[in-house]
């Protein structure tokens, strides 16, 4: 009988947890830990946001990205060798183009950091296979909720479904100088809506957040942070939603983790 995986959504923070010791890196360590470890791993990424086609990632050892600027020399040393699953991208693809989807089957495309800092914590042995799937801000969040479904029973055959970005990613707010005034109010409102909304299974309000979640916009000036939630939402066949970690780091950078279980 194959081992079952709860979907995952996981705030990857700054590139820094890849270094630092905080609360967030130690939770990241502890859960690939109490994990049943899975036969591969399939990510949505925040980093990967495409126009046209779905691109899935097909190489056998993809290149790590260092997709950030301005950070310490040592972030952009570190590597994460995990393989590739090109018969497991094949098998996507065929999904996704079965249900009218274009699909990139890419050989180049690397792992970004939203693939390889969580994993790089999560597996440090860097000995499972990996295969991402791109999310798309163009289109609506029902379209990205329709990515997630499309994989949603891969989770019964031991592989893990991972959606990683941020429940709030205001970065110019960080920088801002000064500051909204009422700014990690407004953040703990939205992320608070969220929970309730996820707890409760509410995936038709999920799927309006822009319209309906208080500051919105304010915590999702863009939306690739949040649309690997949306993306795990579908994989997650309507299972209940349980948040297994909270935190902030910049005072308006949220870096809940939830578990479907």
């Amino acid at each position: 009988m194959q081992q079952h995986q709860n979907p995952l959504f996981i705030s990857h923070g700054s590139p820094m947890m890849a270094v630092e010791n905080s609360n967030t890196s130690r939770f990241l360590q502890r859960l690939g830990q109490q994990l049943p470890t899975p036969k591969a791993i399939v990510v949505f990424s925040a980093h990967l946001d495409v126009t046209d086609d779905v691109v899935i990632t097909a190489g056998a050892r993809p290149e790590t990205i260092h997709d950030f600027y301005g950070f310490p020399d040592e972030l952009y040393q570190i590597r994460y060798p995990a393989p590739g699953a090109p018969v497991l991208a094949k098998q996507i693809a065929d999904t996704f183009m079965s249900a009218g989807i274009k699909v990139n089957l890419s050989i180049t495309q690397g792992w970004d950091h939203g693939v390889w800092i969580p994993l790089k914590l999560m597996h440090p042995q860097a000995n499972i296979p990996i295969v991402q799937i791109s999310i798309n801000t163009r289109v609506s969040a029902a379209q990205n909720y329709r990515y997630g479904q499309l994989i949603a029973s891969l989770k019964h055959d031991n592989i893990l479904i991972i959606g990683s970005g941020g429940i709030s990613h205001n970065l110019s707010e960080v920088f801002r100088q000064p500051k909204t005034p009422n700014g990690v109010d407004m953040m703990n409102q939205f992320t608070k809506w969220v929970e309730e909304k996820l707890v409760n299974n509410d995936t038709e309000s999920l799927l309006s957040y822009i319209q309906l979640a208080p500051f919105a916009q304010f915590n999702h000036p863009t939306q690739e942070h949040f649309l690997p939630l949306i993306a795990i939402l579908g994989a997650s066949e309507a299972s209940v939603a349980k948040k297994i970690h909270q935190d902030v780091e910049y005072e308006l950078l949220a870096l809940d983790a939830y578990s479907f279980t």
